[in-house]
């Protein structure tokens, strides 16, 4: 997910120490309830690769699982 707000960009991936659910599909705020033996397939790790001179970052999200 990607916003942007004047000069700042922001950019996201999967949750960030919670599991959050998709923009718009949850019945309200907060995490997400997952059963225990989901939880590592909710989880993940995002990689963001700069290069200097280049303009995108090229970000890569892996589960746990």
């Amino acid at each position: 997910m990607q916003k942007v707000e004047g000069n700042v960009t922001f950019h996201t991936a999967f949750s960030t120490a919670f599991p959050q659910p998709a923009p718009g599909k949850a019945e309200g705020p907060g995490p997400m309830k997952v059963p225990a033996e989901q939880l590592r397939s909710v989880l993940g790790i995002t990689d963001v690769n700069y290069v200097q001179g280049q303009h995108a970052l090229a970000g890569v999200d892996s589960t746990l699982v």
